[in-house]
């Protein structure tokens, strides 16, 4: 029997018409597992403008849905049962071709995928690809189907706010890499990166700022933070803890949960840098916790802003905006029902 997987990408492959591709096949926690050629959708040419694409004289075409097999004796086809095949195994199978196209290709732009938050189906298939008959409690498909919707608001207030800046005012930096760092999800080792990176972009101007308001002598702060070798510099923690609790009379020490996920956030930095994977201790960073270790930088830069003089604070804008919108959506059975949401709208 096959579990025969289709799932949509967010880019396109060019493929050349006609082209015959040899089919491998390896052995997987107990299924055979085939990866395919990907093929077209219907939204496929809406990843390029252009007319007609060639690929060494041949006419080609953009696909941007990849076909996986797997084959076994039989699935557990119950329709209150758990995926099979378990949906961390396609994951994996998945990304691990992605991987390895994305590294053969030199293309960047191919993302691993989130699945099982992605649009894909299951249809369960005889050996030979044909239809399987139905029978009463057991499946022949399941899959879901991921609409995600991105609204910037601009009314009257946003306007207003905009223009309350000095157009040559000098933005935080720190914001825009936090920023950064979330749209690189789900990404995880550049988006720990980035947030790292800001919260010391962060510390080291605000300790700057503190310490000329504080009328530091220049030379004797040029010594500490500008040795003849870095390891002789104050270090992150020393900035967070020492310098803080001197500088502005209290240490980033002082509230347990924050130290706690920055030490967290340091730790999964460094050993992606070192090691190419974003681990704390022996677990992996998920996108999860990337996204949560980007709202704990957040919050740090909040605790730190709050203890500083009113004079060397900096304007932040936290607009509320109602958005409705309304996405009309087919199921499987062919009813139409409308949803009304402000997220995802996920289907099964």
């Amino acid at each position: 029997m096959l579990a025969r997987i289709h799932i949509l990408l967010p880019y396109a492959f060019t493929i050349p018409e006609g082209e015959k591709y040899p089919i491998y096949e390896y052995e997987g926690e107990g299924y055979r597992v085939r990866v395919y050629p990907p093929v077209r959708s219907e939204k496929a040419d809406h990843h390029t403008d252009a007319e007609e694409i060639a690929i060494n004289g041949v006419k080609a075409f953009n696909a941007d849905v990849l076909r996986i097999d797997f084959q076994r004796e039989s699935f557990n086809r119950n329709e209150y049962s758990e995926y099979d095949p378990p949906l961390n195994f396609i994951k994996r199978v998945a990304n691990d071709f992605l991987a390895r196209l994305r590294y053969v290709t030199n293309a960047s732009r191919v993302k691993l995928i989130e699945f099982p938050d992605s649009h894909w189906h299951v249809t369960y298939l005889n050996d030979d690809g044909t239809e399987l008959p139905e029978e009463k409690g057991l499946i022949r498909g399941r899959g879901a189907r991921k609409f995600e919707f991105s609204f910037i608001a601009v009314n009257n207030e946003v306007w207003e706010s905009i223009h309350s800046l000095d157009p040559h005012q000098e933005l935080p930096v720190w914001k825009n890499l936090l920023l950064d760092a979330d749209a690189a999800l789900p990404d995880i080792g550049p988006a720990i990166v980035l947030t790292f990176t800001a919260l010391e972009v962060f510390i080291s101007k605000v300790l700057d700022d503190l310490a000329l308001a504080g009328k530091v002598d220049k030379d004797l702060w040029a010594w500490i933070n500008q040795r003849s070798h870095f390891l002789k510099e104050p270090s992150i923690e020393e900035r967070y803890d020492f310098l803080c609790r001197h500088l502005m009379g209290k240490s980033l020490k002082e509230n347990g949960d924050l130290w706690e996920q920055f030490r967290h956030l340091q730790k999964a930095r460094n050993s992606f840098v070192h090691d190419g994977i974003a681990k704390v201790g022996d677990e992996v960073v998920t996108s999860d916790r990337a996204r949560n270790f980007i709202k704990k930088a957040n919050e740090i830069i909040a605790f730190i802003k709050n203890e500083l003089p009113e004079k060397l604070r900096w304007p932040e804008f936290a607009h509320k905006v109602k958005i409705q919108f309304r996405q009309t959506i087919f199921r499987a059975d062919d009813k139409k029902r409308e949803l009304e949401s402000s997220g995802q709208l996920p289907e099964k």
